[in-house]
């Protein structure tokens, strides 16, 4: 990312993949629409730092932003979380902004990129100002708290979703009682025990909360009109296939799908490689995803899973994430 005041609008050379040109090209429409409030939140914050009341006088900067991902685009992956919270590390280096000014200028752009500014396990506080401004994110444990927790993320679907995460939230804001229901009684609690399970390093506990949750985001996208499904026959396979693995008295293995077909599937190191091994009774992994099938023995009976015509074109496992970094300046 450059500034420069040479320009008053902002431009895009470089959006999503460049093998697909004009997956690029919807992207640049996207992101250009949303970029908009997110430019004039930093012109705002730019203005405040100079001490200048109205726009002009030397703080009215352009930018000019290249950005490639290796995620897919509107798959609900949060590709756009990741996305928006780099612009704004960026902008927040250029222009010495602190952490909270950071994480709400990426909330301008994606809602859930206030999150993606922080590393280790981050609650996204709604607060209670009316000018949203202090509904920002905030770092509750760091990264390395859990060195044992691992992410895996079944791609099953790459393709853009049929209707967008951004206006399936604004029809669900507008028509579910049940999201009403759930902020009021049942997000507040289950923050407080996932965030004790996670410091108490307490699996089964975060891998109860985790998959129940999850349930109930998509029980909230059938209650929206007109509903929103958003999981695939394929999902519903990687759920079967991780409460088999669950099947022994502790849990193993939680999953969780946001607003896509997608799954990111918790479960700790040790259990990596066994994980894979049932899923591959499930699902055709991709054949250059490289597991130790030895080391996870017989513990899960083949004889219990049937064949599957779904095939997941990836598969990552990743450490619980830092925050963003800056590769040069």
């Amino acid at each position: 990312m450059t500034k420069t005041l040479s320009f008053v609008g902002s431009k895009y050379p470089l959006l999503g993949s460049e093998a697909d040109p004009l997956q690029a090209v919807l992207v640049i429409h996207v992101f250009a629409r949303k970029f908009v409030p997110c430019k004039l939140f930093a012109r705002q914050l730019i203005r405040k730092r100079s001490n200048v009341e109205k726009p002009g006088e030397g703080t009215e900067y352009g930018f000019e932003v290249s950005s490639t991902t290796n995620f897919p685009v509107g798959a609900g992956l949060a590709s756009s979380a990741a996305g928006f919270a780099a612009i704004a590390v960026a902008i927040g280096k250029l222009f010495d902004l602190s952490a909270t000014e950071v994480s709400t200028l990426a909330r301008m752009g994606s809602g859930s990129a206030c999150r993606s500014v922080f590393g280790g396990l981050v609650e996204w506080c709604a607060g209670s100002d009316p000018s949203g401004a202090d509904c920002v994110a905030r770092q509750v444990l760091p990264e390395k708290w859990w060195p044992e927790l691992r992410a895996v993320i079944v791609v099953i679907d790459d393709g853009e979703k049929e209707v967008g995460s951004s206006k399936g939230m604004r029809n669900t804001v507008e028509t579910s009682e049940l999201l009403k229901h759930r902020a009021k009684c049942i997000v507040p609690e289950r923050i407080k025990r996932l965030s004790a399970a996670f410091e108490a390093h307490d699996f089964h506990e975060f891998a109860l909360i985790t998959m129940a949750d999850s349930n109930q985001l998509h029980a909230i996208c059938l209650d929206t009109f007109p509903p929103l499904k958003y999981m695939s026959d394929a999902s519903w396979v990687v759920i079967r296939a991780v409460n088999e693995f669950n099947a022994g008295s502790r849990m193993r293995a939680a999953y969780t799908f946001d607003a896509g077909p997608n799954a990111c599937i918790f479960v700790e190191n040790n259990n990596v490689d066994e994980l894979l091994t049932h899923l591959s009774r499930y699902l055709k992994l991709p054949p250059e995803i490289h597991f130790n099938r030895e080391s996870a023995g017989d513990c899960v009976p083949a004889s219990i899973t049937p064949s599957t015509p779904f095939a997941v074109k990836n598969v990552i496992v990743s450490e619980v994430g830092g925050s963003p970094k800056i590769l040069s300046c």
